[in-house]
């Protein structure tokens, strides 16, 4: 695969592999005309590599998804021939299991989540009465909250409504768990469990990437998103350990990307959160500090 992935930067594409899915990224921001260009040359040589090493592009499979602009924007004239008719934009893509739409509102992955987990609670509800307690933590955590956990850093910056609708997953495993009545309280029996809220769990997750970016510890991709604050003269906060800020152009994009949340929440924390280096040591003392909130 390292031919298609030489392709397709000579041709200002990023390029993300995973296993057998690939992925090109072009923003469309500063010059639509030659992003075009680029695009349509470069699929015109992924399409000559594919002939050559007799692969075949499947046209079922191929997805585009335009985010935070038109879809109009896009048109036939972006795909070469030769890989056959142009797919249609969607309104939404599953990536890795993560259904991503247009808007990034995540509106269909917490549906998909929800409704997953939930019939996996119910199922298992018919067999939790004759099993041990801490057993039932450990299938719920492998079958419900894991599902709740994976990729929720895309959550950030969610309306609070999709948020409830994943904190009503965590309640209702809690109550299966501890066998406790449906309407009964619930914070007191989530710490029990030592389970932090889902809007903690979000925060808990940005927030240990964030460690990983500053310190040099993450992938690339993040890495050279997050950097500390370097004040042009010598200033009391230099030592404090804060994350710089981007300027963003629109709240609704750009005030939830991770350069500009993740920086921003980042300084929020404490002072002796924010100096310490190690991460294991950071991870435990974040989730404390986000208990004690």
């Amino acid at each position: 695969m390292s031919p298609l992935a030489a392709i397709a930067r000579h041709h200002n594409l990023n390029i993300i592999s995973y296993a057998d899915e690939t992925q090109l990224i072009l923003s469309l921001t500063n010059d639509p005309a030659t992003a075009r260009i680029n695009l349509h040359e470069g699929m015109k040589d992924v399409a000559e590599w594919m002939m050559n090493s007799r692969l075949k592009l499947n046209s079922d499979k191929t997805e585009v998804l335009i985010l935070g602009s038109s879809p109009s924007a896009w048109d036939d004239s972006w795909w070469p021939p030769a890989l056959g008719s142009a797919p249609k934009p969607t309104d939404h893509a599953r990536n890795l299991g993560f259904i991503l739409d247009s808007s990034l509102s995540m509106t269909r992955q917490v549906s998909a989540v929800s409704s997953s987990c939930f019939n996996i609670l119910r199922m298992l509800r018919k067999i939790f009465r004759w099993i041990p307690t801490e057993t039932r933590k450990t299938v719920t955590q492998t079958l419900v909250t894991s599902r709740l956990d994976y990729g929720n850093t895309l959550y950030t910056g969610t309306t609070v409504k999709l948020q409830k609708r994943l904190q009503r997953i965590q309640n209702a495993s809690a109550r299966l768990i501890l066998d406790i009545p449906r309407h009964s309280h619930i914070s007191r029996h989530l710490r029990d469990l030592h389970w932090l809220p889902v809007s903690k769990r979000i925060t808990f997750r940005l927030l240990t990437h964030a460690h990983k970016a500053l310190h040099d510890l993450g992938p690339r991709y993040l890495n050279n998103h997050l950097t500390f604050y370097t004040p042009t003269r010598q200033l009391r906060s230099t030592s404090h350990a804060l994350a710089a800020v981007p300027c963003i152009r629109k709240a609704t994009m750009g005030g939830r990307s991770f350069s500009y949340l993740a920086a921003k929440t980042w300084n929020s924390l404490p002072i002796h959160l924010r100096l310490t280096q190690d991460h294991l040591s950071f991870r435990k003392q974040l989730k404390t500090w986000l208990f004690e909130q």
